[in-house]
């Protein structure tokens, strides 16, 4: 009887740690699905990473612009062009 009785607290033990992996699991794929269902946070990030170089590079080109205009400015001020620098 008392091998019976070992079985069946095993037995109670294994359907209570059965019952508590579920749980975990379960929480788990809450917390997966809260955290980032679908991949949205990476997805989100993907376009602002790319909205930002779209932005930067649109910066440089109006830095570019600027530059050419402040040379051209310059030129008419001084006189000089870079090819008369002496």
């Amino acid at each position: 009887m008392s091998e019976m009785k070992k079985f069946n607290e095993l037995y109670l033990k294994m359907a209570g740690l059965e019952r508590r992996v579920s749980k975990l699991e379960y929480g788990q794929q809450e917390l997966n699905n809260v955290v980032d269902p679908q991949g949205w946070i990476g997805e989100a990030f993907e376009h602002l990473t790319e909205d930002m170089d779209n932005r930067f590079a649109d910066v440089e080109q109006r830095l570019d612009e600027l530059n050419g205009k402040i040379d051209i400015i310059l030129q008419h001020l001084t006189g000089m062009s870079n090819n008369n620098k002496e």
